[in-house]
């Protein structure tokens, strides 16, 4: 059976290289597109590796093999291979005159594997059929070392010769199956067996970005006392990590933040880069007039522009935002909330606040417990009732640290109004919802799903979520995520 499989992979693999040599010319064109590639060469490679692309034994989301994505979706892979629900490895595709072993390309595929929240998830490829490359990604040093992690790269003329059937043959769904991804992967990951959870490295770097930040600001500005100095460091940072949330997840164009980094840069660095980042800051408040872009006091200080260009490009850009979970980014602020930064005569310290070094440390509800008690108070009290019922609904979390509880309720309370409208349009035989303009079909409308659009998700948030918290910095943090 293996070597029937085996087989079959490099009949089609063969016929497909053949197709590509004849008329090449026509598909390294600029005008043959990435979906035309996809469709003609990579989904048949795929599939001829045995996995089931077009999911053509309509297998739940969860259940597919493979998670596909339309080359219109921002901030995702465009192949999610799967067994049993678990990501094995991730593939980007682009079209034939794209450069696949330009910097952009290579770290764009890196990323995918660099933000899966799975430790045990390193690999990730890029491929225009022309060329196949693979990379691990063990931590985020693989993202600032381009060609770091390399574990093989073949041309479309050479996917024939024994070694790279041999490498290409372990992409299979039998061969992963049978454990074949630890073979291809360097014998240091082996022994490691695990790469460094994104939490821990997104904690860490945070920690450094505030101290970093927080020393240079009491260099030029002594004057500051802790609770200041605390302020103007978290706003700022917070203002930096929401950008790039915003611009992963569609909110915002993407790529303002980094360009306006690389723009100080090249500019040879004739102004600070606040000088263009306060603009975003107010662009940003006028268009979303949130708490966290409204006039604050870190817009009048002298921040270090090297630090701030470091943070942006050499620190933000290898995250995804779009596969980070507010969950997730919940837990790393509970403990980010741990420290503090302490001033003394002449210097800013960053230390375990008082209450943490008392306690033992930071203590974070698990999320399980988080959706047990959500699902218990909120998910009973909106059974059976009308979105116009739950307008009255008011959730209050009246010491509510990170946020963790709030969101869970509001993510509750979007699922159950998605679910209400789509089931109620379904009946409609997919017509309108009454008069009520609620939902929007998802660009993937070949799988039927809904989403509420964002000004609905807004006015659920300011309608029935609410929170206080002692700390300011919590509250900040909190009124982020959501």
């Amino acid at each position: 059976m293996a070597h029937d499989a085996r087989q079959h992979f490099e009949t089609q693999l063969s016929a497909l290289v053949e197709k590509f040599t004849r008329r090449r010319e026509e598909y390294t064109r600029a005008d043959y597109s990435e979906l035309q590639a996809r469709i003609d060469f990579i989904d048949p490679f795929f599939e001829a590796l045995g996995w089931d692309v077009r999911n053509t034994q309509h297998a739940s989301e969860r259940a597919r093999d493979v998670v596909v994505e339309s080359g219109a979706t921002r901030g995702r892979p465009d192949y999610n291979f799967r067994l049993n629900g678990q990501t094995q490895f991730f593939v980007e595709a682009k079209a034939p005159h794209v450069a696949l072993e330009s910097s952009k390309v290579i770290l764009q595929a890196k990323r995918y594997a660099f933000n899966e929240t799975s430790q045990t998830v390193i690999l990730a490829a890029a491929t225009d059929f022309e060329e196949f490359r693979l990379y691990e990604v063990r931590d985020i040093s693989y993202l600032r070392q381009v060609n770091k992690g390399r574990v093989f790269a073949y041309r479309y003329d050479e996917y024939l010769m024994p070694r790279a059937l041999d490498d290409l043959w372990k992409l299979s769904r039998e061969s992963v199956a049978a454990g074949s991804l630890d073979a291809l992967v360097s014998a240091a990951t082996r022994r490691a067996r695990e790469r460094v959870s994104l939490d821990q490295q997104f904690l860490s770097d945070l920690a450094d970005w505030r101290e970093r930040l927080a020393k240079a600001i009491f260099k030029n500005h002594p004057e500051l006392d802790a609770r200041d100095l605390n302020s103007v460091v978290q706003v700022f940072l917070d203002r930096l990590i929401f950008i790039r949330v915003a611009e992963d997840r569609g909110v915002l164009p993407e790529g303002q933040l980094i360009e306006i980094a690389r723009h100080w840069r090249q500019s040879e660095q004739s102004k600070p880069i606040t000088a263009e980042l306060l603009p975003l800051f107010r662009s940003v408040n006028r268009a979303r007039n949130g708490e966290i872009f409204k006039p604050h006091k870190c817009e009048e200080l002298g921040w270090d522009s090297a630090i701030v260009a470091a943070i942006i490009d050499d620190g933000l850009e290898p995250y995804n935002f779009a596969q980070i979970g507010v969950e997730l980014l919940g837990s790393i602020y509970e403990r980010y909330l741990g420290k503090t930064i302490r001033v003394t005569a002449t210097r800013a310290i960053v230390e375990d606040k008082p209450e943490v070094r008392k306690a033992g440390g930071v203590y974070y509800t698990p999320k399980h417990i988080v959706d047990y008690i959500v699902a218990q108070t909120v998910g009973k009290w909106i059974e059976g009732k009308t979105p116009k019922q739950i307008e009255k609904l008011r959730v209050l979390d009246p010491a509510c640290g990170s946020g963790s509880f709030l969101l869970g309720a509001y993510q509750t309370l979007l699922d159950y109004h998605t679910r209400y409208f789509a089931e109620r349009a379904d009946q409609r035989g997919g017509g309108g919802n009454g008069g009520q303009q609620l939902l929007l079909r998802e660009p993937r409308a070949q799988y039927g799903e809904f989403k509420l659009t964002l000004e609905q998700k807004g006015e659920i948030l300011r309608n029935n979520i609410f929170g206080v918290d002692i700390d300011p910095q919590a509250v900040e943090i909190t009124m982020m995520s959501l």
